[in-house]
């Protein structure tokens, strides 16, 4: 939904690189609800977090966290 959005709303690519450090951070270890889930779920996140950089990449220049820093 952030990617989807990102048009409308700039700000929600710095939301989705946030989130996917708060996915991967092991003080929340969310990450644990990946590994109870079937190979898919995890791919289709994997998958939105890579296009949330990507376009971040795009609109950013070439530093990936440039949308996080700013």
């Amino acid at each position: 939904m952030l990617y989807a959005s990102r048009e409308h709303v700039p700000e929600n690519m710095k939301r989705a690189s946030e989130l996917a450090n708060i996915v991967a951070d092991s003080r929340y270890k969310l990450y644990d609800d990946f590994l109870h889930l079937d190979d898919r779920r995890l791919r289709e996140y994997l998958d939105a977090v890579r296009w949330a950089t990507i376009a971040s990449l795009e609109g950013g220049g070439s530093d990936p966290f440039k949308v996080i820093l700013s």
